[in-house]
């Protein structure tokens, strides 16, 4: 299964998987941030270090800033990587929720049925079959007295 599958989930369980990739989306962006500043400062110690004439300070602060870079670039890759699933996701779910939407709830329908049009009329049944067993033994009666003669 890919990140982006979500048609077969019901809408408020999709809802919560989007939302999960959109925090994941802002810590990691927020996490970027946090790497970016710390980097700015490390360049401000390897300019420090060289002004000061420190070439061993400058050659630690120098391996710290590559590092920060690498570990910048890789968040930066994250962050698009989770953008792009982001948008196809919110997409899907918007899908999902149209879809859930028109989904029937057979019990709901029939209960706004019986509401509207009340419940199925029992008595013109119950008359039907008395009068038929009524006709029945009317036609029993009939063939009964034929039979005699």
């Amino acid at each position: 299964m890919r990140d982006t599958e979500i048609d077969f989930m019901d809408f408020e369980s999709a809802r919560e998987y989007v939302l999960a990739f959109i925090t994941t989306l802002k810590k990691t962006q927020k996490q970027r941030a946090v790497t970016e500043e710390e980097l700015k400062h490390w360049k401000s110690r390897v300019k420090l270090a060289e002004s000061r004439g420190e070439p061993v300070l400058k050659r630690g602060a120098e391996q710290r800033v590559a590092e920060l870079e690498i570990r910048s670039h890789q968040l930066l890759q994250e962050e698009l990587d989770l953008k792009r699933k982001v948008d196809v996701l919110k997409e899907k779910l918007k899908a999902t929720k149209i879809r859930s939407s028109l989904r029937v709830d057979a019990d709901a329908l029939l209960a706004q049925m019986q509401m509207l049009v009340g419940e199925p009329d029992h008595l013109q049944e119950s008359l039907r079959k008395t009068e038929a067993e009524q006709a029945l033994q009317a036609l029993k009666k009939k063939i009964g007295e034929g039979e005699t003669h």
